[in-house]
């Protein structure tokens, strides 16, 4: 019995030594998991409070972005805090080791609009780039290479002008009269307004238009907090392709128009920046002459065969017009009217759905210089469509341009959805910086800074 006892005191002075050691590691845990805890509802409330991204944004537009005006168009931070603390509460709440938040409050946010629409800009490029994938990024590039290539060669003969050439004993054309002179011809359609010349038969321009301010590039926008710049990543120089890319894609064009949004012609509202569908297409149309002008031009300059017609043709007006002497003179100007009624053609086929090569061989000439009748061509049916000469034209603006008028039209598009008529980019984040001050068991307090965004 007094061995038995002997253990009992031993094990009792044991433990009076271990009680406490005990009691220290349970405290220890208890704040551990709290501090555990605490984290996972600080997660937890700012992921559930960035599943509200907007949800016709990403569907429609593959866009990731919160819309912190919750429909208002106006950005509310007291809502969005609070709806952060909602979602985190029944996380810190929960089990023995409960915590609550004492303050929360952001640090800074990025605005889809902030920096030209940086946040926009790079999202584009990331979903393009799976979108298109390397092969078809490769192609684009090289293709857009040698258009490039094509017009610069182009504008080089252009500048050269025509070569020089013997005007004697040269046939005056047939069929060059006082009622068909080529000269008056062109004289009589550059007078004329485009649009109507170039429009295919029974097509009618849309008259949509936006009132001057209220598009997103054009009126005053609020600003994010903070800087986010490190967030970005590395431009590219195929970055404007795949801009270009999304455009096409996203938006509507005059032969492939999207009539449930605020325009029609998103595109070349892209392009032209104006208020109206006509005012945006009479831009891009009047671009389009100024490429095919110097396309056409070129190809007169380097054909024999059209060469020689120029010139029987300007022998018959010099002797209309009675100076002989002026024939040069005369086939130059020639030149020039006959580039400018091929390249109405040629704009005509465009709008219609056919093709347009960028360098044009004799077979996909439309015009006769003796009947200067553009309307009366069919052709069309090889070279590039109406959207591969918007590429060209979307490589002469600039890419923050590009992408601040491409939000304009996504926002307009939103706001013709029933719910949505406030819709403003400049009231939506993609990323958000804020403190959160928590208080653990036995009074404890955390502070704890925590930055959220979509690209994570």
């Amino acid at each position: 019995m007094k061995q038995k006892g002997s253990m009992t005191v031993a094990m009792s002075l044991l433990l009076f030594t271990l009680l406490p050691l005990i009691g220290v590691s349970i405290r220890a845990s208890q704040i551990a998991c709290a501090r555990v805890q605490a984290v996972n509802g600080i997660d937890t409330g700012l992921y559930s409070l960035f599943s509200e991204y907007d949800k016709v944004l990403l569907e429609t537009y593959n866009l990731f972005f919160l819309d912190a005006g919750y429909g208002t168009g106006t950005l509310d931070m007291g809502q969005l805090i609070s709806q952060t603390e909602y979602y985190a509460d029944p996380v810190l709440s929960s089990g023995i080791t409960r915590c609550e938040i004492q303050a929360c409050a952001s640090d800074g946010f990025r605005l889809a609009s902030d920096r030209q629409g940086k946040a926009v800009e790079q999202q584009i490029i990331r979903y393009m780039k799976g979108n298109l994938g390397t092969a078809g990024i490769q192609k684009l590039k090289e293709k857009t290479e040698e258009n490039q290539s094509i017009m610069e060669h182009q504008e080089q003969i252009e500048a050269q002008g025509m070569e020089e050439v013997d005007t004697e004993n040269v046939v005056p054309m047939e069929g060059i009269s006082l009622d068909n002179n080529p000269l008056e011809i062109v004289k009589s359609l550059r007078k004329n307004g485009i649009l109507g010349l170039v429009l295919p038969e029974g097509s009618q321009v849309s008259e949509k238009e936006q009132v001057s301010g209220a598009l997103l590039s054009q009126r005053e926008i609020g600003q994010g907090l903070g800087d986010f710049s490190y967030m970005d990543t590395k431009s590219n120089i195929t970055d404007r392709l795949f801009i270009q890319e999304y455009i096409l894609e996203k938006l509507g064009t005059f032969t492939r128009p999207k009539e449930e949004g605020g325009l029609d012609y998103q595109a070349e509202y892209v392009l032209g920046g104006k208020n109206s569908d006509k005012e945006n297409l009479s831009y891009v149309i009047n671009r389009l002459l100024i490429i095919r002008e110097t396309a056409n031009l070129a190809f007169l300059y380097t054909d024999a065969q059209k060469r020689a017609e120029l010139q029987t043709c300007a022998a018959a007006l010099s002797f209309l017009l009675l100076i002989p002497e002026g024939m040069e003179l005369v086939q130059g100007v020639l030149a020039a009217g006959w580039a400018y009624v091929e390249s109405l053609a040629d704009v005509r086929i465009l709008l219609s759905g056919g093709k347009v090569p960028l360098m044009k061989d004799s077979t996909a000439w439309n015009t006769q210089l003796n009947s200067l009748d553009f309307r009366a061509s069919a052709k069309g049916r090889r070279g590039m469509d109406y959207e591969d000469y918007l590429r060209i034209l979307f490589t002469f603006t600039s890419k923050e341009k590009s992408v601040m008028r491409t939000m304009d039209m996504i926002e307009l598009n939103i706001r013709q959805i029933e719910g949505k008529e406030r819709f403003r980019f400049d009231a939506c984040i993609d990323a958000i910086s804020m403190s959160f001050l928590i208080k653990g068991p036995e009074n404890i307090n955390w502070q704890a800074d925590r930055v959220y965004t979509y690209d994570m």
